[in-house]
């Protein structure tokens, strides 16, 4: 393993404004943790860097990431980052990950929950860590809820909220009756989702009508059939429909059923509205695990962490589009709006 790198702080940390959006600006960065070490490695820190799938979310997580990294100070004689993309195939995923750990990467960043689950299962039995993000749902990982991380993985989580997303759904829609469930059932972290969000309905009284599909290919389509039978769509974290967001928002928004993520770059794509929280959150986060691992701390100190408090994102195009529907004014007055 190389020597610890020190991470130096060499820029002002401060949080922007999310671009085309109104009425709320973006949650600041997250605290930067302090350096402690002062002796700078005689060779970079090796990162290996995975994404699983080329849409807005992941890019604009993994685009924070790299970003809050520069912002660390952490340039090509520091850090040296093999970024690779998985195209959606968990095979290519799992090869990348195993090509990591024999170049002898001090670290594997691994983006969205095939990539993470990739990357724990390459570097199971060696020295290497993971930090993960783009993750709904821990438990998706072989990872128990609450539990800090494990002893090479841990990482960020940003839940679904299930309830609010469907109270929101329910108060631009009284009449709701049927909820469509638009994912690819292989795809890890959807699948966790989708089963919270069955549970939920159950106990709302909402039927349930669901639509699986097995490449973006199919996803428009589904999403015209699917609504055919539904009175709104839900779509949870989802690495194949994320890239076809902007043909399924179109497909959604013609039919006139309103259609709900928790990823807000699909909001931007078309879909009504979403609850969680921005890829730059997740990837800023991500990079100050990761500058504390580099550090040299434990991976007992940097625990697996939670967001708390997701935001909503609004398409006001679409809700204007979809006339019979209406949010409370309270809800758009706290909303990230697109327009």
């Amino acid at each position: 393993m190389k020597k610890v790198l020190s991470v130096l702080l060499c820029l002002a940390l401060g949080a922007g404004v999310l671009a085309g959006c109104s009425h709320q600006e973006e949650p600041s960065p997250t605290p930067s943790p302090s350096p402690e070490v002062s002796q700078v490695a005689s060779e970079p820190y090796k990162i290996g860097l995975v994404q699983y799938q080329e849409h807005g979310e992941l890019d604009s997580l993994r685009e924070a990431f790299m970003s809050r990294l520069e912002e660390w100070g952490c340039d090509e004689d520091r850090v040296e980052i093999d970024y690779q993309n998985a195209e959606g195939d968990p095979v290519k995923a799992e090869e990348i990950c195993n090509t990591f750990v024999k170049d002898d990467v001090d670290m594997i960043v691994a983006i969205s929950t095939p990539a993470a689950k990739a990357a724990a299962q390459a570097v199971a039995g060696t020295q290497v860590k993971v930090v993960f993000t783009g993750v709904s749902d821990q438990e998706a990982l072989g990872l128990e809820e609450g539990t800090s991380s494990s002893s090479q993985v841990t990482g960020v989580v940003s839940p679904t909220p299930v309830g609010d997303l469907l109270a929101l759904a329910q108060q631009a829609d009284s009449t709701l009756k049927t909820l469509g469930l638009l994912y690819d059932p292989s795809d890890p972290g959807a699948l966790a989702v989708i089963e919270d969000v069955k549970a939920a309905c159950g106990e709302k009284g909402l039927e349930v009508a669901e639509a699986t599909v097995s490449s973006q290919e199919e996803v428009a389509q589904a999403m015209t059939e699917l609504c055919g039978r539904v009175n709104a769509v839900f779509t949870p974290p989802d690495n194949t429909v994320a890239p076809m967001a902007a043909e399924a928002a179109q497909a959604a928004k013609t039919a006139q059923v309103p259609w709900y993520t928790n990823w807000d770059a699909m909001v931007q794509s078309g879909a009504l509205a979403a609850m969680g929280v921005t890829g730059r959150e997740m990837g800023v986060k991500a990079a100050d695990m990761a500058v504390e691992l580099m550090e040299g701390r434990e991976l007992s100190q940097v625990p697996v962490y939670t967001f708390e408090s997701p935001s909503t994102f609004v398409n006001q195009t679409t809700l204007t589009a979809l006339s019979s529907l209406t949010f409370p004014t309270e809800v758009l007055q706290s909303a990230f709006v697109y327009q």
